[in-house]
C-alpha cells in the first residue's frame, strides 16, 4: 500500500519477558525450600518466605512489563493497518512531508541544471535574450524566485517550518521559469524579421505598332512648338 512503513518491527521481548515470569513463579517454591534449608533454623521460615515473595514479585513485575510491550506492540499494528504509519496520523504526516522535501529537492536540482545549461549556451541565449534580462518583469520574478530557493535549501531534510517553506519556494521557482520562457519566446517571435515579399513581375503586354509610336511623337513635337510660339509672342508683346 502506498504510504505505508516498510521498516520492519524489531523482534519483541516479549515471549522472553513472559516466560522469565513464569520460570520465576515456578522456582518460587524451590526458593522457599532452598532458603529454609540452607538456613537450617525455624527462624529461617521468615527469610525463606521473604525470598520466595520477592521472587514472586519479580516474576510479577516481568509480567506486567511483558504486557505493556504487547499492548504497545498490538496498538502500533493496528495503526499501521488502519492509519498506515506506525505511529499513526502523524506519522504518516511527517512522511508524506519529508517524501515532498525530497521531490523539491530533486526538482529544484533539475531547475538549476536547465538554468546553468541556457546560459552556457550561447545560441540559446542568443535566441531567447529575454531571460537573461533582468530588465523584463518575468525573469526578474523568476531570478528573485530561484534565490529564495537557495538561500532555504539544505543537505539534510530540515524540520518545520523551513521545511515546508522550502518545498513552497521551490514551486514558485519552477513556476516562475516555465512563465520566464514563455514570455522570452513571446518576445523573440515578436522580434523575428519578416521575411522579404517577392517581387510581382508582369507578363509584358503587346508591343505597340511603330505607326501609333509616330502619331505621339509627332504629337508631342507639335505641343513644344506651340509653346515655343506662345513665349515668344509672349515676350515680343
Amino acid at each position: 500500500m502506498p504510504g505505508r512503513s516498510t521498516t520492519p518491527m524489531r523482534r519483541s521481548a516479549v515471549p522472553w519477558l513472559y516466560g522469565i515470569a513464569v520460570l520465576l513463579t515456578v522456582i518460587s517454591p524451590l526458593v522457599f525450600l532452598g532458603v529454609w534449608v540452607a538456613d537450617g533454623t525455624l527462624e529461617g521460615v521468615g527469610t525463606a518466605l521473604l525470598a520466595a515473595v520477592a521472587d514472586l514479585v519479580a516474576a510479577a513485575l516481568a509480567a506486567i512489563v511483558a504486557t505493556v510491550l504487547a499492548a504497545q506492540r498490538g496498538v502500533r499494528r493496528v495503526r499501521t493497518v488502519v492509519l498506515g504509519h506506525p505511529d499513526g496520523r502523524s506519522g504518516r504526516l511527517s512522511e508524506h512531508r519529508a517524501a515532498r522535501w525530497a521531490l523539491a529537492r530533486d526538482r529544484f536540482a533539475a531547475l538549476q541544471r536547465d538554468y546553468a545549461a541556457f546560459e552556457s549556451d550561447p545560441r540559446a541565449v542568443a535566441a531567447r535574450p529575454a531571460l537573461v534580462d533582468v530588465s523584463v518583469p518575468a525573469t526578474e520574478a523568476f531570478v528573485e524566485a530561484l534565490a529564495d530557493a537557495q538561500v532555504l535549501a539544505t543537505p539534510t531534510e530540515p524540520g518545520d517550518p523551513r521545511r515546508e517553506e522550502f518545498v513552497a519556494a521551490v514551486d514558485r521557482a519552477v513556476a516562475a521559469w516555465d512563465e520566464a520562457r514563455r514570455h522570452a519566446d513571446a518576445l523573440a517571435a515578436e522580434r523575428a524579421p519578416v521575411p522579404p515579399r517577392p517581387l510581382e513581375t508582369r507578363a509584358p503586354g503587346p508591343a505597340a505598332p511603330a505607326d501609333e509610336y509616330a502619331a505621339v511623337a509627332d504629337a508631342v513635337k507639335q505641343a513644344a512648338a506651340r509653346g515655343m510660339r506662345d513665349l515668344k509672342s509672349r515676350l515680343r508683346a
